[in-house]
C-alpha cells in the first residue's frame, strides 16, 4: 500500500470510528430532552444535535469521582455500573446507592453555590463516563426548552427519591425501615420489594443476615407474608407499631 494511500484509510477508518461514537452516545447525549426520549435509535440518527463532550474509561474499583470535587461537567454514566458512597470524618462508610448506565451523575449540584460531589462514586466494573462541560449544558438548554425541562424533571425526581432514603434512615431499628419500605410499596395490602435481599440490605445500610432475620421473624409472627420478593400485610396494626 502506498504511503498516500495509507494516511487516507487511517483518516478513513478514524472518521468512521467518530460517527459510529457519534450514534452510540446520541442516547445519551439526549438524556433530558424529554421530546427525545421516546424516540427510536432510527429517528435519533436522523436529529442533527451535537453535544462537544469526552469520554473516560475506568476500571472496575477505580473512583471515579470523590467526594468534595467539584462538579464543572455533567458525568453521563454510559457504560457500566456504580456505587456511590459517603465517607464520614472518621473514617464511616455509608453505601448510598448502586446506578447502571445510562445514568447522570450529581447533576443536582452542577449548579449549586457548592457545587462539589456529595458522594464517592466508585466503578463496579469497567465503565465508560461521558464528561459534558457546564457552559454547554446552559446552551443547550437557551437551545431546547424541552432540555432544560427534562432537566429540571430529573433533578426534581432525585431528590423526592433521596428524600425517601432520608426518611428510611430516619426510621429507628431494622424492622421500622422494613414497613416504612413496604408501606410506601404496598397497594391493596400486597407489595413487591423490586430488590434482592442483598441489594435491600445495602439500601438500608444493614448487614444482610440482620435483615433476613428481622423479615424471617415479621412472618412467623403472622405480620406479613413473604415469597420471591412478593408479600402481603396480613396485620395492618402490629405493622404500623413497628415504626
Amino acid at each position: 500500500m502506498k504511503e498516500g494511500h495509507g494516511v487516507t484509510f487511517v483518516t478513513g477508518v478514524f472518521l468512521l470510528y467518530l460517527f459510529i461514537m457519534s450514534y452510540q452516545y446520541k442516547n445519551e447525549l439526549l438524556f433530558f430532552c424529554s421530546k427525545c426520549q421516546n424516540k427510536s435509535m432510527d429517528e435519533l440518527e436522523q436529529i442533527t444535535c451535537t453535544i462537544p463532550h469526552t469520554v473516560k474509561h475506568y476500571k472496575s474499583g477505580e473512583h471515579i469521582a470523590y467526594q468534595g470535587d467539584k462538579v464543572n461537567h455533567l458525568l453521563m454514566l454510559t457504560r457500566g455500573r456504580v456505587k456511590t458512597e459517603i465517607v464520614s470524618s472518621s473514617g464511616m462508610t455509608l453505601p448510598v446507592d448502586e446506578i447502571g448506565a445510562p445514568y447522570p451523575l450529581a447533576a443536582a449540584f452542577l449548579f449549586a453555590e457548592n457545587n462539589r460531589f456529595p458522594v464517592d462514586v466508585i466503578a463496579l466494573q469497567e465503565c465508560d463516563v461521558m464528561f459534558i462541560p457546564k457552559e454547554t449544558i446552559e446552551a443547550k438548554m437557551r437551545e431546547c426548552p424541552q432540555y432544560m425541562r427534562g432537566f429540571m424533571a430529573f433533578n426534581a425526581n432525585r431528590m423526592q427519591y433521596i428524600s425517601e432514603r432520608l426518611k428510611i434512615f430516619a426510621q429507628k431499628g431494622i424492622k421500622g425501615k422494613i414497613v416504612y419500605y413496604i408501606l410506601s410499596r404496598e397497594h391493596d395490602g400486597e407489595f413487591e420489594l423490586g430488590r434482592s435481599i442483598a441489594s435491600l440490605a445495602e439500601y438500608f445500610g444493614v448487614e444482610r443476615p440482620s435483615l433476613s432475620r428481622a423479615m424471617s421473624e415479621m412472618v412467623k409472627e403472622g405480620i406479613i407474608t413473604l415469597h420471591a420478593g412478593k408479600g402481603q400485610i396480613l396485620d395492618f396494626k402490629a405493622l404500623e407499631k413497628l415504626l
